[in-house]
């Protein structure tokens, strides 16, 4: 429940009557407050049960120093005035826990009581682990039918149902974390940020003031992005170049293409600057590239260009004598 506290508002607070109080005792008067009558705004007056209601929705932060049971650990805290409260359900206790618990009955020793401490695992109350509270480290407990129960929020650690800590990440990936690529502001080269639209983490590569992933500035560390790029290492497409050609086939394994080609006499007589064929989209170059080619039938050194368009085209001083014999490897686009 909310209750919003209000002022009183008006020109005329300060206004009083004055009126007989000889029932009380002789020669007294009564101030009766006439402000609230002209009031534009009707202010909150602070009760015992406001006040009191507005204690117990605080969440309080101590120190908890921790001793050993009998196979059990407890923590004690001191939350001065607790004694006038009683302890209620809804009381929340923020801890700083000083020694890691050593077993799994776990207590929280409270005004001179003991209240176990559970947590929730698949909506039952289930005893806490060895070693889930961490020295030095600062957990929330929220008080309910005579135990305390642990919110996960605050459990650190790498198994289910526990939190990482907001260096942890940074540390795993080895770089500082930046922020979101949709916040308006610098984003700075060698650090991390996060892609509110695709859900993935990407470094920035290049300082930048971009509020939208732009792969010439950001380039992708999560390990869905990467696992589809090794994936693509292991997919193997191949073109099979047609005409009457011994062996013509250009392999693609990822980005990476080998294109090998024994032609036979199928160019036989062709002059420089003839394109022998073309690439399909998918296998062309990302740059234009240049092989060294042999030939049956003459010594001329003689080669392909490979265009960026698909084009395959034959360079040479001399017509083609023979059989053309070339491999070659490129990046495509």
């Amino acid at each position: 429940m909310l209750k919003k506290i209000k002022d009183w508002i008006g020109s005329n607070l300060d206004v009083y009557k004055v009126e007989n109080a000889n029932d009380v005792g002789a020669g007294l008067v009564r101030h009766i407050w006439k402000g609230e009558e002209t009031a534009s705004q009707i202010g909150t007056t602070l009760t015992a049960q406001i006040m009191n209601d507005l204690q117990k929705g605080l969440v309080h932060t101590l120190n908890a120093t921790r001793t050993s049971g009998t196979n059990k650990d407890i923590y004690e805290v001191m939350l001065v005035g607790i004694e006038e409260f009683g302890v209620f359900d809804g009381l929340k206790l923020l801890i700083r826990i000083d020694k890691e618990n050593q077993y799994d009955d776990v207590f929280l020793k409270l005004g001179g009581v003991e209240y176990p401490i559970y947590r929730v695992k698949e909506n039952s109350a289930k005893k806490l682990d060895k070693g889930v509270l961490k020295d030095k480290k600062e957990y929330l407990l929220n008080y309910s039918n005579n135990s305390f129960v642990l919110s996960d929020s605050t459990l650190y650690g790498t198994t289910l149902g526990t939190s990482l800590e907001g260096n942890r990440l940074a540390e795993i990936l080895g770089i500082e974390f930046g922020g979101n690529i949709q916040d308006t502001g610098a984003k700075v080269k060698g650090k991390f940020y996060f892609d509110n639209v695709t859900k993935f983490y990407y470094e920035c590569i290049e300082n930048t003031n971009l509020t939208y992933n732009e792969s010439s500035k950001f380039r992708a560390i999560s390990n869905k992005p990467l696992s589809d790029r090794v994936e693509n290492l292991y997919t193997i497409e191949t073109h099979v170049i047609f005409g009457h050609l011994t062996q013509a086939k250009v392999f693609k394994i990822g980005r990476l293409c080998i294109l090998s080609m024994d032609s036979n006499d199928a160019w036989k007589g062709v002059t420089a600057g003839t394109v022998l064929f073309n690439l399909p989209e998918k296998f062309r170059p990302l740059h234009y590239t240049v092989a060294p080619l042999g030939q049956l039938g003459t010594t001329e050194n003689a080669g392909v260009q490979i265009e960026t368009d698909g084009r395959v085209i034959y360079r040479g001083h001399q017509s083609i004598k023979g059989a053309l014999y070339f491999n070659v490897t490129y990046l495509t686009k």
